[in-house]
């Protein structure tokens, strides 16, 4: 059996200023290099091991990514989708095809279907062969997805579980080929937008995780699994940064030939989320910046984590907002950590060298509508390549089960290291923050020094940091990140929708 491999991803930030434009943005993996040759506990990784029957050759079609979080302009979006399906066709005959998607990419003005318009040109070349594809847990989901193939997304947030999806998506593949099952899906779209920060499905802290929403309803989702027929559930978190018809949370479920079960699953779960979405809210406190640096600041037990919420990286910001630094030289606090992303920054301390003294405008050069340069003087204490290696664990698969052959490279540009002030240590990278601990060690910060270390993130940095830190603090800080929702102009998102409209009300059954 020949099954076809081949991938898009990206998360869409709609309302970012860096947009994908041209096809200078696009990462393209073809051929072999689309599957990974060394085990890896990702989407893919699991895809390929539960695949690995001696009858099935799996057939590496294409896989596109992109450099920018923001739109992907709809030239741009529709020479990608091109290339995919021309790859697909080249890769004639196929069994079947497994999609490796983010999930929620918007691409082009007016809203365009990234993810259902490829898959539905898929079908039109390959005919009605067995497809399957995995999601993260922010997928944004349509119906064109869900009438074309069988989806596997992320069950946990932050999301550590793409190895086992990948694994339950060969073995659904594999079943539909061999002729053993016939699967139908049913979705329900629920009208909530975010919070990402109340999606949060597990916590390294057991008082935590036992008041999560999310992680009860997924207890019950997995008892509801054990259900006959049924081949699997997701409860989706969406994605309030894409401004889309299908951006809101939903749930999916999948039976074996039974419809009317997968509906009324798929509603069961639908109308708890709704019933107790208020919970949603109260997962965790969010503080002003200057309150949350002072409670920082009185903390016996250290290192403290402060979230840059409104700049995270992982949801398209330009991660080069001096809010915190500047409440942080303001509020006189020593021995802090934090990341800001500006090249020029970077290459003056390159030039001036270690130990020279500089005086710039640091961050607030990208994206100007929320912040503005702050001009700060400190010290070149190190400079380096960006290149480092993530250790585990951290999102997006390298997880509480992590095993060693799971360490990976990264490179985020040329950094340097400028202390500023009370022992400040500001680590300026070229092109990309990171929000793991390796990041922070491979600059030479100690953590255990540290009084507080701050990341721009929303959810991504708990598997790293929350086993290592005293206490984590999440800021309201400004950005296209931003936990309020009302202030971002969407133009495609379905209304009403909670909690923008909150006096509306819903019934799932309808």
């Amino acid at each position: 059996m020949r099954i076809g491999v081949a991938g898009l991803w990206h998360e869409t930030n709609t309302f970012a200023m860096e947009q994908n434009d041209s096809m200078e943005t696009v990462h393209i993996q073809r051929g072999d290099a689309l599957l990974p040759q060394e085990h890896v506990r990702n989407f893919m990784g699991g895809f390929i091991e539960g695949a690995n029957r001696p009858d099935v050759e799996l057939v590496p079609a294409l896989g596109i990514g992109f450099s920018h979080g923001g739109l992907i302009h709809a030239k741009v979006y529709e020479r990608c989708r091109s290339m995919i399906v021309d790859a697909l066709r080249e890769a004639k005959p196929l069994d079947g095809v497994y999609f490796s998607f983010h999930g929620a990419m918007v691409a082009g003005t007016p809203y365009t279907d990234a993810e259902g318009k490829l898959v539905q040109e898929a079908r039109r070349i390959l005919g009605d062969i067995p497809m399957v594809g995995t999601y993260d847990f922010h997928a944004i989901m349509s119906d064109l997805e869900i009438q074309s193939l069988v989806p596997f997304p992320n069950n946990t947030n932050p999301h550590i579980d793409g190895y086992e999806r990948g694994l339950e998506a060969a073995k659904c593949l594999l079943q539909m080929l061999d002729g053993t099952i016939q699967p139908i899906t049913h979705r329900v779209l629920v009208p909530i937008i975010g919070p990402n920060i109340g999606q949060s499905t597990w916590s390294h802290l057991p008082v935590e995780e036992e008041r999560l929403l999310l992680h009860q309803l997924n207890l019950k989702r997995e008892a509801l699994e054990e259900t006959p027929r049924v081949i699997n559930i997701t409860i989706l978190g969406g994605y309030g940064y894409g401004d889309s018809p299908d951006a809101g949370m939903s749930v999916i479920a999948t039976t074996d030939g039974d419809a009317i079960l997968a509906k009324k699953l798929a509603n069961d779960l639908a109308n708890d989320l709704w019933t107790q979405r208020g919970e949603l809210q109260k997962v965790r406190p969010i503080y002003p910046i200057d309150e949350g640096i002072r409670m920082a600041m009185k903390q016996q037990e250290t290192p403290v984590l402060l979230v840059d919420l409104g700049d995270d990286p992982g949801s398209a910001c330009p991660a080069d907002s001096p809010a915190i630094l500047e409440s942080l030289i303001r509020n006189q606090a020593r021995d802090c950590a934090l990341t800001i992303r500006d090249a020029e920054v970077v290459e003056a301390g390159i030039a001036a060298g270690v130990g020279a003294t500089i005086t710039m405008d640091v961050g607030g050069k990208i994206d100007q509508r929320f912040y503005q340069p702050l001009q700060v003087t400190g010290v070149v204490k190190s400079i380096d390549d960006g290149r480092y290696v993530i250790c585990g664990p951290t999102h997006g698969g390298w997880g509480r089960k992590v095993v060693r052959e799971t360490f990976r490279e990264t490179n985020v540009g040329s950094r340097i290291v400028l202390r500023i002030g009370n022992k400040i240590d500001v680590i300026f990278s070229q092109r990309q923050t990171g929000k793991e601990r390796d990041f922070f060690k491979s600059a030479g910060i100690l953590l255990e020094e540290k009084q507080i270390l701050v990341v721009k993130s929303n959810q991504a940095h708990r598997a790293s940091f929350d086993p290592v830190v005293a206490s984590t603090i999440e800021l309201n800080t400004p950005g296209v990140s931003t936990i309020n929702y009302a202030s971002l102009s969407y133009q495609y998102l379905y209304r009403p929708i909670w909690p923008i409209d909150s006096d509306m009300d819903w019934v799932p059954f309808e």
